[in-house]
């Protein structure tokens, strides 16, 4: 009696492997934009909540709390590019700059990522959080840019409420904030 054998032979594995490869191709890019797009999401997420945590503390301590930009989590800067990181501390001396004896509440490092960029509005490139919560001066807007189009916008009104609008239909440029 023979003994039949059992397996793949290689012209059957080839096929396999060749059809898993046009898989992954067509796959891939989609993979990446998804990826991509929850990094973004991801960022306007920790951007969403500190806010959050300096309109919070600002009322129960009735102390005035700045977020801003910042390179190097001890300094804020004024170039409306949040991509760095950014800083929030209890603002003891209302100058929107971090000085001897204020309390940092958080910091966040850079965002890295070769095509994501958060950038605010041109002329408010620092947020304030008065003791009543209101968020002084007029609205402010930080788009999360990916590959030079508008991904979505957290958006903070002059109550000092935040929202968060992704965008929806055709790309749109990203326009950025000037320093």
């Amino acid at each position: 009696m023979r003994k039949s054998q059992t397996g793949f032979t290689l012209i059957e594995l080839m096929a396999t492997v060749a059809i898993a490869a046009i898989l992954a191709g067509i796959g891939g890019p989609g993979l990446g934009r998804m990826i991509d797009g929850h990094r973004a999401n991801t960022a306007l997420n920790a951007l969403t909540a500190d806010l959050a945590l300096a309109r919070m503390v600002a009322i129960s301590r009735g102390k005035t709390v700045t977020a801003c930009p910042s390179r190097d989590a001890a300094s804020c800067v004024d170039d409306g590019d949040w991509t760095e990181g950014w800083l929030v501390f209890v603002d003891g001396d209302h100058d929107r700059r971090l000085g001897p004896g204020e309390q940092v509440l958080s910091t966040q490092q850079a965002i890295r990522h070769r095509n994501l960029q958060l950038r605010s509005t041109e002329g408010r490139t620092t947020l304030r959080y008065l003791p009543s919560g209101f968020s002084s001066g007029s609205n402010a807007t930080i788009t999360a840019c990916l590959d030079g189009q508008a991904y979505g916008m957290l958006v903070v009104n002059n109550a000092g409420r935040v929202r968060v609008e992704l965008t929806s239909g055709a790309p749109k440029p990203c326009v950025a904030a000037q320093g």
